[in-house]
């Protein structure tokens, strides 16, 4: 028993739409091998079940394959830097240890940030213990710091 365009059709659609329940861009790929199958359905080029299945699997595989081995690299969304947390930017603090480029040092804030007051802390610039500084960044737990003039 073939299966109609229109119900290869819906099991493409309804595939693609669990894929927004089911994040992982993956089932998205198995409606996209549904929608093929249909078109080649109602193009009368599969009229067999075996070969419904058949296609279904092998166009679904090899579009699963193209996007983990080439595309997914290809189209990376351009997001901000998620080392960098904007929302520390500009707290102030204390030197509490040198810091000594490139050697990493030890801030105090003034306000805790995170529920944490002591960080390590970088900066491009020397900056020694009881120093007023400024946070220009993050560099994954570390903080970027300048002095605050």
């Amino acid at each position: 028993m073939e299966l109609s365009p229109s119900a290869w059709l819906t099991i493409g659609i309804i595939l693609m739409a669990v894929e927004i329940l089911l994040p992982g861009f993956i089932i998205f790929w198995f409606g996209i091998g549904a929608l093929i199958t249909a078109v080649l359905v109602y193009s009368g080029l599969l009229e067999s079940y075996t070969w419904q299945w058949f296609c279904f699997f092998i166009s679904s595989g090899a579009f699963l394959g193209l996007w983990f081995g080439y595309l997914k690299d290809k189209v990376k969304v351009k997001t901000a830097d998620d080392s960098r947390d904007v929302t520390l930017t500009g707290i102030k603090g204390t030197c509490t240890q040198d810091i000594i480029p490139p050697q990493i040092g030890e801030v105090e804030l003034y306000e805790p940030f995170h529920g944490v007051k002591i960080w390590k802390a970088q900066s491009n610039e020397k900056i020694v213990k009881g120093e007023q500084i400024v946070i220009a960044g993050a560099d994954g737990i570390k903080l970027i710091v300048k002095k605050n003039e």
